[in-house]
């Protein structure tokens, strides 16, 4: 499982507010700033009264990926139309949540390119490029992580960015000039950045991923200076293998929940890699963890021990990063059941008692409601297809384990079935909160994985689409309207494919999500009625956004996916009328562009070898392939069309010519293909085999 960046026990109180859902119209339009991405500490916080600029990635100060624009609504938003459209020259999509502020958008693409956009025509004011590719023949491993570029953050007039070979960078909002760089992670221990930073309180708070790397490192969260870049603290979330290091109360209670010698040999993981939520009004910063190697918990902490803070959700002061409280989600976590997916904040009536709270959909298929200040589990319930637990006990704030998941119990010819898959039910596409209507719009990946290869603490997993369950139609894909105060959900939306984009809520009673097929769509927050959509050409992993210029409301959404499950599951990522250019599309009530359009020109094989390997020479370069090369090369050898890293079907015969150069000689190490030079021949030669009997099948 690839941690991207593709990664228990709670103190507690009780409480809630409801908000009343004010309806708010496009203001007019604003006076110019006089500088450039002007986010203030005052700005962020009237964000949830302001729907005229999108400040940052959650949207308002609670994270919630909610608008209080209702300009588009339930009873116009039919009249959509495209604005304007910009070509994004970056192959390999876009994950990010665009950020308006004052007339721009800005945003990243693939290899951490930041683009400022003007947000009434679409022309491109600016770019950046961090140059990440110049490191690739000394670090290829980046070219993975290079390509799920999550995000940026605005503040103070500088865009903050990171970059994939650990770097964070403040530019300039109005130039893209650097201002200050600083090395927050070491990716020679296996660490890298493919989030975005988050602000508050003129700090920029930064993760990292690398809790899979097979390197040893453990996750931590820094915090910056915005001004200066000068490291102000930082919070590592699982123990040092060496007890002097645990200094704080909080790595001393850590540490004696683990057991055994992974701390030493992988340092821990539990990586922070996905998005935060800041909230000023308690001083804390919320944010979720990954798990670590090796997978099975027995092997992890053969004593028993909850291994802390692995999938967890903390809660630090943003001031000092002093632990306060945490949660842990998946004690004994096996499957890898992140907890890094996006918090929205809110307030909730709960047993007659108000509650702030924090939500989160972790991987694992279960939405937790949580109180804000001390971490107490007040609920949790299933949004998705689950089997490795029944429940979640309140009382305890721990699940109910179900044996029939225990992948790593199974025979040796076995292959287990188990739900959700080790991507997780919710992954880093955003799910939104509406306060009105007080529910999460979660984009559920409702599909199981099947383990047929288990050793060593580690597992080999293929996604199952599966259309069908006891006999009952079912979507591998969905939307769903989940309600925390009845544990169900309100609606569901059936998507054909898994792997879709992101969701935002509007004050028009709208929710609006991107989808794998390409396709753009408005559904009624409080029934799921679809009542607009657009085909793009180009599928969709990114969340929208929205803003309010000169008199009208823009709706903006990145397409082209992007995020790295382009690689590793082309298939189920898109389809291949879905496999377009990477465009920034903005749509309003005045739109009346033309969307632009690319033919799809079929590919046609180049002249290739003949293949002369024996069957169980095939199934050999089969096996390495699994292991070594589809995270990059895509399952089965079916790379994303249009994107940088080759079909491995499409090989001409100079390439094959080549082959074992490429593969055990980095020949090509400055694109980002490392050199395995523990292969030898014969098994280069058993994956060239397998490379051209694929392409033999679409002869």
């Amino acid at each position: 499982m690839v941690d991207i960046g593709i990664p228990r026990m709670g103190t507690a109180v009780p409480g809630l507010l409801m908000i009343a859902l004010v309806a708010v119209s496009v203001p007019p339009p604003a006076t110019a700033s006089p500088k450039a991405g002007n986010v203030t500490e005052e700005r962020l916080q009237k964000s949830l009264e302001d729907g005229t600029n999108w400040l940052v990635k959650g949207g308002n100060v609670r994270g919630q990926h909610y608008s209080v624009l209702d300009q588009v609504n339930t009873s116009n938003v039919a009249g959509l139309g495209l604005a304007w459209a910009t070509d994004i020259p970056v192959p390999d999509g876009v994950a990010a949540v665009p950020l308006i502020v004052d007339g721009v958008v800005y945003l990243s693409a693939a290899f951490s390119h930041v683009f400022a956009i003007d947000a009434n025509s679409g022309d491109i004011l600016w770019s950046h490029d961090p140059r990440v590719r110049d490191h690739f023949a000394d670090r290829p491993g980046l070219s993975w992580t290079a390509r799920a570029s999550r995000g940026i953050a605005v503040w103070g007039g500088k865009i903050l960015a990171t970059t994939a070979d650990c770097r964070l960078i403040a530019l300039d909002a109005g130039s893209g000039k650097p201002l200050w760089t600083r090395q927050t992670c070491d990716p020679a221990l296996g660490y890298a950045i493919t989030d975005s930073p988050y602000v508050g309180g003129n700090k920029v708070f930064v993760g990292n991923s690398g809790s899979e790397s097979g390197q040893k490192n453990r996750g931590y969260v820094s915090a910056y200076d915005v001004d200066t870049g000068e490291l102000l603290w930082r919070f590592y979330t699982v123990p040092s293998d060496e007890p002097a290091e645990n200094d704080t109360p909080a790595m001393k209670m850590a540490a004696a929940t683990w057991s055994g010698g992974a701390l030493e040999k992988y340092g821990g993981g539990g990586s922070a890699w996905n998005e935060m939520t800041y909230d000023p009004e308690t001083g804390l910063l919320f944010f979720g963890t990954a798990g670590a190697l090796p997978y099975v918990h027995e092997l992890r902490s053969p004593k028993g021990g909850d291994s802390l803070f692995l999938s967890s959700v903390i809660a630090l002061v943003a001031d000092t990063g002093e632990y306060v409280w945490h949660y842990q989600t998946v004690p004994e976590d096996s499957w890898e059941y992140n907890a890094t997916m996006n918090i929205a904040l809110d307030e909730l009536e709960i047993g007659g008692t108000r509650r702030k709270v924090l939500m989160i959909a972790p991987k694992n298929g279960f939405h937790y409601v949580l109180d804000r200040a001390t971490g107490e589990l007040l609920a949790a319930d299933k949004f998705a297809k689950v089997n490795w637990a029944s429940h979640i006990n309140l009382e305890t704030g721990r699940p109910v384990y179900l044996p029939e998941a225990e992948y790593w119990r199974k025979d040796a010819e076995a292959v287990v079935s188990i739900w959700p898959n080790m991507w997780g039910a919710h992954g880093w596409h955003p799910m939104a909160w509406h306060p009105g209507h007080k529910l999460s719009y979660i984009p559920v990946m409702d599909v199981p994985s099947m383990v047929s290869e288990y050793a060593d603490g580690d597992f080999a997993d293929t996604l199952e689409i599966v259309s069908e369950v006891a006999g009952q139609p079912f979507s591998p894909g969905k939307l769903v309207a989940f309600d925390p105060l009845s544990g169900e959900p309100r609606w569901t939306v059936g998507h054909r494919l898994p792997f879709n984009g992101g969701i935002m809520a509007t004050a028009g009673n709208l929710v609006f999500q991107g989808d794998a097929e390409g396709a753009f769509s408005a559904y009624a927050a409080d029934t799921g009625e679809k009542l607009w959509s657009v085909r793009t050409g180009s599928s969709i992993t990114a969340a929208p956004a929205t803003y309010a210029l000169d008199g009208n409301q823009y709706v903006v959404i990145p397409v082209g996916s992007g995020g790295g499950i382009q690689f590793v599951y082309p298939k189920l990522g898109s389809t291949e009328e879905s496999r377009g250019p990477t465009r920034l599309l903005a749509f309003t009530l005045e739109g009346s562009a033309a969307m632009p359009t690319k033919p799809v020109v079929p590919r046609e094989l180049p002249e290739q070898p003949e293949l002369h390997a024996s069957q169980e020479t095939i199934d050999t370069g089969r096996q390495i392939y699994a292991w070594e090369c589809a995270g990059c090369h895509g399952k089965d050898a079916v790379a994303r069309v249009g994107g940088s890293v080759p079909d491995l079907r499409y090989s001409d015969s100079q390439a094959h010519a080549r082959w074992h150069g490429i593969v055990i000689g980095g020949a090509m190490r400055a694109g980002g293909m490392p050199g395995y030079e523990e292969l030898s021949v014969e098994e280069s030669e058993a994956l060239r085999a397998y490379a051209l009997s694929r392409a033999a099948e679409l002869r």
